[in-house]
C-alpha cells in the first residue's frame, strides 16, 4: 500500500497556494510538527483563553484549515488545534502506509499525547476517526463531539458512494464540483474558499487511507467519554433518523438532529456549534 501524495508538482503548488492563503486568513496562528508512528503531523494552533483546548479533526480530503469558519467562535472560548490528517492533503507528511483503522488511531493518539488533555471534535470521516480513538484509547479526551460523522452510526448512502467517483484524482472538474456541492447542499464551490481548497485536494492528491468498517452497537456502547453528536437533517452522508437511533447507545451521549443542516453542518452553523460545545464542556 502506498502513502498519500500529490499527483504532480503543479497540483501540489496549486493546493499549497490555496492552503497558505487560508492559513493567513485565520489570524494569529502557529504551526507545529508532531512525529508519529506513520509520519509527521502538522498542527495549526489558534491561541485562545486558558483552559483545555479543542482539537479539531477534518473530514477526508480536507486539511485542518478547512475548519476556518469555526475558528473565530471557538478561539474566543479556548485554544484551538487544527490537525492535518496523515494520508490526505495538507502540510503533514506520511512516511508509513496506513493499513487499518488501528494505524489511524495510533498516529492520532500520538498527536493527542503531544498536545495533552483536550476536547476532541471531528467531522465527517474525521468524526469516524475521533470516535475510534475515544473508543480504543480515550486517555486525556475530556469530551467528544461528532459533527455529522460518516460511517459511524449508519452506512454512507448508495447515491453518495456513486457520486464519490468525482472525488478521485483525474475526475472531470464538473463531476468533482458536483460531488463537493452535494455534500454542502448544493452550494457553489467557486463562492467558497474552503470548498475550493477541498476541491484542489481532491483533484490533485492521491489519498492513502483505508475505509473503516461500520462500528457495531457494542462498539458504540463502549465509548465512555461524554459525547455530543450533531446530525444534519439534510445530510447526504447519512440517514439522520437511523444515525440518531444508533448514536443513542452512547452511554454518556447527547444526540441532536438539526433539520436545516447538511453534511457541511460545522461551516453552516459555526456560532451555534460553538455554543453547543461550550455547553458540553461546562457539563463535563
Amino acid at each position: 500500500m502506498h502513502t498519500g501524495h500529490f499527483t504532480d508538482t503543479a497540483a501540489r503548488d496549486h493546493f499549497r497556494a490555496l492552503y497558505d492563503d487560508a492559513v493567513a486568513r485565520l489570524g494569529p496562528t502557529s504551526g507545529r510538527d508532531i512525529t508519529t508512528t506513520h509520519g509527521v503531523v502538522r498542527v495549526l494552533t489558534c491561541d485562545g483563553p486558558p483552559g483545555i483546548p479543542f482539537v479539531l479533526v477534518p473530514g477526508a480530503g480536507s486539511p485542518g484549515v478547512s475548519w476556518a469558519p469555526n475558528v473565530p467562535a471557538l478561539r474566543g472560548r479556548a485554544t484551538v488545534h487544527l490537525v492535518d490528517p496523515l494520508g490526505g492533503p495538507g502540510a503533514s507528511t506520511q512516511d508509513v502506509p496506513l493499513r487499518s483503522v488501528g494505524d489511524q488511531v495510533r498516529w492520532l493518539r500520538g498527536v493527542l499525547d503531544a498536545l495533552g488533555p483536550c476536547h476532541l471534535v471531528g467531522t465527517s470521516m474525521g468524526g469516524r476517526l475521533a470516535f475510534e480513538v475515544a473508543r480504543r484509547s480515550p486517555a486525556g479526551i475530556r469530551t467528544l463531539t461528532l459533527l455529522d460523522p460518516a460511517l459511524t452510526f449508519t452506512r454512507i448512502p448508495a447515491g453518495t458512494v456513486a457520486a464519490s467517483l468525482g472525488a478521485l484524482p483525474g475526475a472531470p472538474t464538473w463531476l468533482r464540483r458536483r460531488f463537493v456541492a452535494r455534500l454542502g447542499g448544493g452550494a457553489d464551490v467557486a463562492d467558497d474558499p474552503v470548498a475550493r481548497l477541498i476541491e484542489a485536494g481532491l483533484s490533485g492528491y492521491a489519498s492513502a487511507v483505508p475505509l473503516p468498517p461500520l462500528p457495531t452497537a457494542r462498539d458504540v456502547a463502549a465509548v465512555g467519554v461524554r459525547s455530543l453528536v450533531l446530525l444534519g437533517g439534510r445530510s447526504t452522508m447519512l440517514d439522520a433518523g437511523r444515525a440518531r437511533a444508533r448514536a443513542a447507545l452512547l452511554p454518556r451521549g447527547t444526540v441532536e438532529v438539526w433539520p436545516d443542516a447538511t453534511h457541511a453542518l460545522p461551516g453552516e452553523f459555526p456560532e451555534r456549534v460553538a455554543e453547543r460545545l461550550s455547553s458540553l464542556v461546562a457539563a463535563s
